[in-house]
């Protein structure tokens, strides 16, 4: 129930021989608002779209970036109950998509509900609290964001004999095991710099990895990689010891 605003295609609704002014009306109409709402809604749209003096000249001069500026500001003007966005954010310069997270980040703390459908793994865990996972039109996983994301990124692996599993731990978070099975880590220590096993650490301190891996068959090349994540489940920084010539 309520107002459902949709973002499923850039400049959907648009008429490229219109202006930017004529499209908001056109578009902000097709959305349930009056004209007279619109007009009010008028300046707050520029300025957050940031086109300047292009808001009065024809669609079709825009760039695509300035197309989906437009398209989100005239969506997300009036609070919707219910906000649809399919990959129309990929489009945008990277200035304009993080202050349009931040406005979906404002409309979800005043309970506006948001359906996202896209493949970038940052803007799903930094502003979804739950993900599906499809594949040819079927649902696979759903869950919290990062258990279905390292889902997906295990399945994605092109190896025919590679198998994928999940399990809950004790601490209730969801652990992806993937691979061949040909080797199994049996043990990860985080070390200080004399050797000494460390769960917390300060900024610049010095450190030691530790991965014990057992060879359960013959293995031609073994590379071991760690990946840091933040709180939100984030890549932040990863490598492996083939980039290091450790192999």
């Amino acid at each position: 129930h309520g107002r459902v605003a949709a973002l499923l295609e850039l400049g959907m609704g648009f008429h490229p021989d219109f202006t930017g002014r004529q499209n908001v009306f056109m578009a902000g109409q097709l959305l349930g608002l009056r004209q007279d709402e619109i007009a009010a809604c008028m300046p707050s749209i520029e300025a957050f779209a940031e086109i300047g003096d292009y808001i009065d000249q024809p669609v079709r001069v825009y760039s695509s970036g300035m197309q989906v500026r437009l398209a989100f500001s005239v969506a997300t003007v009036v609070r919707p109950d219910i906000l649809i966005v399919d990959e129309a954010l990929s489009v945008g310069d990277a200035y304009f998509q993080h202050k349009s997270f931040e406005r979906i980040r404002e409309l979800r703390r005043l309970g506006t509900t948001l359906l996202i459908v896209s493949h970038d793994k940052g803007a799903i865990q930094s502003i979804c609290d739950r993900a599906i996972l499809l594949a040819k039109g079927k649902k696979l996983l759903e869950g919290k964001p990062e258990a279905v994301l390292d889902y997906y990124n295990a399945a994605i692996v092109d190896d025919a004999n590679s198998q994928i599993s999940q399990t809950v731990n004790e601490d209730g978070v969801a652990q992806t095991i993937s691979g061949t099975g040909k080797c199994r880590i049996n043990s990860v220590t985080l070390r200080d710099a004399s050797g000494r096993e460390v769960e917390v650490v300060g900024v610049g301190t010095e450190l030691i990895l530790e991965i014990q891996v057992e060879a359960l068959s013959h293995i031609n090349t073994l590379v071991a990689g760690f990946l840091i994540k933040d709180r939100l489940g984030q890549e932040v920084f990863g490598t492996n010891s083939y980039h290091h010539d450790q192999i």
